[in-house]
């Protein structure tokens, strides 16, 4: 009983360090001079994606594999199923010209590579998947090339006439001082989340991969889900997307780069089907983003549905 009251915690402790999070990191764009969709490529990315970072890289450590690799692939289709889908029904999400020819297609290319990464050196006859420790250098070393993208946006959103409205009123010790807040509450519900799920996930007796790519990933995704449904009913629909595009490119190239770095990861090629999903899901949002520039509710309904029907796959397995 008290594992589901935790749970419940977790729950309000994300959703009002969501709120925080969002007020203050948008006054600090303004602060700034940066885009709304800048902060949500970076800071809420970032500051999101930290339970899925914290789970990957502990379960690396402990050779817990089944683990590290299926919550970022649980998590990447979450976000989009989940995040996306659930804040589309409240608002259509509509996509800046860059993140439909810049950010979304990078997305698509680094889940791509991970899962060109799966197969390559793949022992099919051992019916094992290897991503190799040079593996992740290669994904660590494609991070930073994307923070040296982040910078180089930073600088020009900086000379973008559109962004220079500088609010003097905004206290930016007192809006860091807020964002670190909300951060700290997504944090804190994130772990207890995540904590609180796989004692769940365990009462019901499944597999590590399983727990991994459902339980795990749900619950390290709820940052990001909370925090998108939360920028969206604020009208800062840039930060939910940019959120959710920054968290995944995150998952995969930080967070699985390191921990393939740190051990490599080996398991059964049985993922390979979940990781199809993950690209399929992936292609699909870019699709419906660059078909007519939003996501709205149809698309909405479908991620939801989609979601839904893979988890009953995945438990009837």
């Amino acid at each position: 009983m008290i594992t589901y009251i935790l749970l419940l915690i977790s729950f309000a402790l994300l959703a009002k360090g969501a709120d925080l999070f969002i007020d203050g990191a948008s006054n600090i764009a303004k602060y700034f001079r940066v885009s709304p969709l800048f902060i949500g490529l970076t800071l809420a990315a970032i500051g999101t994606s930290a339970p899925e970072a914290a789970v990957s890289i502990k379960a690396s450590i402990i050779g817990v594999n089944g683990i590290a690799l299926g919550n970022v692939i649980g998590s990447n289709i979450a976000n989009i199923c989940l995040a996306i889908g659930i804040a589309a029904l409240i608002k259509p999400l509509f996509f800046e010209d860059s993140t439909i020819k810049k950010e979304s297609p990078f997305m698509i290319f680094v889940t791509v590579l991970l899962f060109v990464f799966m197969i390559n050196f793949s022992q099919i006859q051992n019916k094992l998947i290897k991503i190799s420790r040079i593996e992740g250098i290669i994904l660590l070393i494609c991070f930073l090339g994307f923070v040296l993208y982040l910078s180089k946006m930073a600088v020009k959103d900086r000379k973008n006439s559109t962004v220079q409205n500088q609010d003097k009123n905004i206290s930016i010790f007192k809006n860091l001082l807020i964002t670190l807040i909300g951060f700290a509450g997504i944090a804190l519900g994130g772990h207890l989340a995540v904590e609180n799920a796989v004692k769940i996930a365990e009462i019901w007796n499944v597999s590590e991969k399983v727990i991994g790519i459902s339980i795990v990933a749900l619950g390290t995704s709820i940052p990001e889900i909370v925090t998108s449904i939360v920028a969206v009913t604020k009208g800062k629909t840039s930060i939910a997307i940019g959120n959710i595009i920054g968290s995944n490119i995150f998952n995969i190239l930080f967070v699985l780069g390191i921990a393939a770095t740190i051990s490599p990861i080996t398991l059964e090629t049985s993922i390979i089907n979940d990781m199809l999903v993950c690209l399929g899901i992936s292609v699909l949002f870019f699709i419906f983003s660059k078909i007519r520039n939003n996501i709205n509710k149809f698309h909405g309904i479908i991620f939801l549905t989609s979601y839904i029907l893979y988890i009953i796959f995945l438990f009837r397995k």
